[in-house]
């Protein structure tokens, strides 16, 4: 008898001589930097991919939902997910061996391979137990570095950890594939094959899909990185005081991160009341209208890796609320980064409207022009001794 919760509705005669990829993630930005690639998985002949959402972010259902692809296994719910990523990581590996156990309609011998992307604990442990499972391991988004293990804590260990542990490396930009290089990871295992951000906001443009507010030229706030925890306070009295001198902008827009600790630090500096002129907004689930408030802002100020990336393909200037960043390719377009000081952060957004103006209705090629995924799909038939198109010289 087949437990309950298993990956009952998963059947290996389905397979029919195709290679088995997991897909293994639990957040917004692995969701939306994966779905083309398994878009073109799922209708190919070579390939059988299946879907497994960590749930490491609850809301990761939701834009599954909004994309219109359902997961084939998900893991168990569980408190403190996001705050103890000891119990997080340890409940991963747990739900991975169970999900892929012996008593499972698919084991751990019928996978061929496993895809993560990018730095969070999902891609982490995903890679994890791929490794100890000997399971290939292809990493999404390889070779982004700041060089120091607490910024961003923990995803720059997480990053290289899965470096450590893959078997393909697929990167952005050149200076990825340099940073690996250095690492000693081999020259024939790396990829220089752009981001798949653009691929997916280039199929939903196509597709129209995006989503775009009435409103324009706000200011979008996000703050959520557990190395900005302790700066919650500050940034909350920081968003308060500028709107009094507001210059060029309608208003600023804070979509407040579900965190119950990040919820809990920005009101008590609020005590039920901010400016007019502030406005405080629950997360924006649906990544469809997420675009569309990106598209239409006049300036960003955030710790968010993915809102980096997107805000360069929009031209919009992004003021990053980090120490570094692994992304440094973005400081010499359209990106800044800042300390939390008032008058710092006042002259991003006065300089910024320059910027934007310029820039305004031009996209951004930085990340590649929407081919990524399809790369990727190319490279992996190479690897399983598929016919390709490309010789990948």
């Amino acid at each position: 008898m087949i437990p309950e919760n298993i990956n009952v509705g998963l059947d290996p005669q389905d397979f029919k001589g195709k290679k088995v990829i997991v897909f293994f993630f639990g957040t917004r930005p692995e969701i939306i930097k994966l779905f083309v690639l398994y878009r073109i998985l799922k209708k190919s002949e070579e390939f059988y991919p299946i879907l497994y959402n960590t749930l490491q972010q609850r809301i990761s259902s939701d834009i599954l939902f909004n994309i219109g692809i359902v997961p084939d296994i998900e893991s168990m719910e569980k408190r403190n997910r996001s705050s103890d990523l000891n119990e997080l990581i340890a409940l991963l590996l747990n739900d991975f061996n169970e999900k892929f156990s012996e008593r499972s309609q698919i084991k751990k011998d019928h996978l061929n391979g496993i895809i993560v992307q990018g730095d969070t604990a999902s891609a982490f442990a995903g890679a994890l137990w791929g490794f100890l499972n000997h399971i290939p391991v292809f990493h999404v988004e390889a070779g982004l570095r700041t060089l120091d293990k607490m910024n961003p804590f923990p995803e720059e260990f997480m990053r290289e950890s899965i470096a450590r542990m893959a078997t393909m490396h697929f990167c952005p930009k050149g200076i990825n594939r340099d940073n690996l290089i250095n690492e000693g990871i081999k020259h024939d295992k790396i990829f220089v094959i752009g981001n798949t951000i653009n691929d997916a906001i280039f199929t939903l443009i196509k597709e129209r899909k995006i989503k775009e507010p009435n409103q324009k030229n706000y200011i979008l706030s996000t703050l959520h990185r557990r190395e900005n925890w302790n700066n919650v306070k500050q940034y909350a009295q920081i968003l308060n005081s500028l709107t009094d001198e507001l210059k060029g902008y309608t208003k600023i827009l804070h979509l407040m991160h579900p965190n119950p600790l990040i919820q809990k630090s920005f009101e008590s500096v609020m005590n039920g009341r901010s400016h007019k002129r502030l406005v405080i907004m629950d997360p924006i689930h649906d990544y469809f209208e997420m675009l569309g408030y990106v598209k239409n802002s006049g300036s960003i100020l955030t710790d968010s890796g993915g809102l980096q990336e997107e805000s360069l393909f929009f031209n919009v200037p992004c003021g990053v609320l980090r120490k570094t960043t692994e992304r440094p390719e973005v400081l010499k377009k359209n990106a800044k980064l800042l300390p939390f000081d008032t008058t710092e952060i006042s002259t991003f957004l006065t300089d910024a409207l320059h910027y934007r103006q310029v820039h305004q209705s031009k996209y951004n090629y930085t990340y590649g022009f929407g081919d990524s995924s399809y790369l990727i799909f190319e490279l992996l038939k190479k690897f399983y001794g598929i016919e390709t198109e490309f010789s990948f010289i």
